[in-house]
């Protein structure tokens, strides 16, 4: 071991400031992942904007695990907060050709002969995927059973996330935390003493000063630690947002959001346990007519810079979720590129304080994260918007990426999917992403070819009767939701 080694402190202490989701979230992980020689303290920044419906109301498939990774169990969403299930996001009236399709979630669809899918539907001038993707069709019924129920072959192919409310949904991590006893300081930040690249301190707004060896950044859009480094969003292109959660004592609505596109920009409904949440995204000179599509006024309103920052992890200092880059939540990107922040923190939390290693690994993964989700919803604005209005004309000039053209125009010319390392959204991500928006090959593999025509006719048939069973059986979202809470309850879980 050289002098250098002998030098390096170890980390004893991490903060966790911010009111949000994501630092309950990011306390409970880290609570959970790391010895107890290391503090955790959470500041909880009362006074900090409320800006966490920036993040969509919607968690993706992968929630489940990273929820049990931080020890919140499923039941404990059910029986204690306001959340309810999701096969995805149902858009209506999108773009120029006002085209409706539910952006769902779901595992590979079927490999025939060593060919994709949806090869096949192209050999067979089948334009619509929708009647092949059971979760799809579940949510237009508005059922819901977890995917494993009975066994069924059909059923197993769904995958669900959660539509959920941040206030509500962050009490079980919250919960988590405070078991682990991580300190809680409920006080503001008053000012950031930083020298260079590093923070060296805190001044609270009860009078206590606050060191730490890393410190982590969820004050949301405020960004008040990483911005003091001088990390920056390069984006110039803002949007507003109205937000409004309204109680709901009707039954529950069905297991997806509803995502409208309008003249202003577009809206989304996401149904909740005893609540709807309405999230409406305009540009600044639509909000008169923004405003009245939302209904009543809402109950908060913000503007946000969209983009990622110069650095989402600098010197001393690790920005998270919409603090380290704010992505529209057009889709469950905001809350999959939270919860990849998180857990990849959690795997990169430096042993000393030399942490120029894990910042720069830390730095890598989030760009790439972030620039293939911006893919992804770049690809929904691909086309003609069919309005005009500065939201929409923004949206369409954005610069298309390298990797986005190379996706486009080889899906639509051979049907091929390009994918990159570690991409947060998969092959079947896109594929109904580019069929809903009527993308679809002039061409397909010509082994599709094999099999006789009246073969496959019989297969695909086969197929869509077989869902449209497996649906009708399925209970209604709210009967499902009441059957597990009531079940829950009875066992006093």
């Amino acid at each position: 071991m050289n002098d250098a080694d002998h030098s390096r402190k170890p980390i004893t202490r991490i903060v966790v400031c911010g009111k949000g989701l994501a630092a309950h979230m990011t306390a409970a992980m880290l609570s959970n992942n790391l010895p107890e020689s290391i503090q955790i303290v959470s500041v909880a920044c009362p006074d900090l904007t409320d800006d966490d419906s920036i993040l969509g109301n919607l968690a993706p498939p992968s929630a489940y695990g990273f929820n049990l990774s931080a020890e919140v169990q499923e039941p404990n969403l059910l029986v204690n907060t306001s959340t309810a299930f999701s096969w995805g996001t149902k858009f209506e009236a999108w773009g120029a050709a006002r085209r409706s399709w539910v952006q769902c979630f779901h595992l590979p669809l079927p490999i025939m002969g060593g060919v994709l899918f949806h090869h096949y539907l192209a050999r067979m001038g089948i334009s619509d995927l929708q009647p092949y993707l059971i979760s799809a069709m579940a949510a237009l019924k508005g059922k819901f059973a977890h995917p494993h129920a009975k066994n069924d072959s059909k059923l197993t192919r769904a995958e669900y996330g959660y539509l959920f409310e941040p206030l509500s949904y962050s009490k079980p991590f919250a919960a988590i935390a405070s078991a682990r006893k991580v300190k809680l300081i409920a006080a503001n930040i008053s000012s950031v003493e930083h020298n260079g690249d590093a923070i060296t301190g805190l001044r609270l707004s009860d009078g206590q000063s606050l060191t730490a060896d890393l410190y982590v950044d969820c004050t949301g859009l405020q960004a008040a630690l990483i911005s003091c480094l001088g990390a920056i969003v390069a984006n110039n292109r803002s949007i507003r947002v109205l937000s409004s959660i309204r109680p709901n004592n009707a039954e529950l609505g069905p297991p997806c959001r509803k995502l409208t596109g309008h003249s202003f920009g577009w809206q989304v409904e996401s149904p909740l346990r005893g609540a709807t949440a309405r999230l409406t995204i305009c540009s600044t000179d639509s909000e008169q007519d923004a405003v009245a599509a939302h209904g009543t006024a809402p109950q908060i309103a913000y503007d946000v810079m969209l983009g990622r920052r110069s650095h989402a992890w600098k010197g001393n200092c690790v920005a998270i979720g919409p603090t380290a880059g704010c992505i529209e939540p057009l889709t469950h990107a905001p809350m999959l590129l939270l919860q990849r922040d998180i857990e990849r923190l959690a795997s990169l939390v430096p042993c000393s304080d030399d942490m120029t290693m894990e910042c720069r690994e830390f730095n890598r993964q989030h760009a790439d994260d972030y620039l293939h989700a911006e893919l992804f919803h770049r690809a929904l604005f691909a086309g003609e918007a069919g309005y005009t209005n500065s939201y929409w004309t923004a949206s369409n000039n954005d610069p298309m990426h390298e990797k986005l053209t190379q996706k486009l125009s080889l899906f639509q010319s051979h049907g091929q999917l390009v994918s990159y390392d570690l991409e947060p959204f998969n092959p079947e991500d896109w594929i109904i992403m580019h069929y809903g928006m009527g993308r679809l090959p002039a061409r397909y593999d010509r082994v599709a070819d094999r099999p006789p025509e009246a073969e496959i006719r019989q297969y695909l048939a086969g197929m869509r009767g077989d869902i449209e069973r497996v649906v009708m059986s399925m209970p209604s979202h709210h009967e499902y939701v009441q059957g597990i809470a009531r079940y829950l309850k009875q066992k006093a879980w």
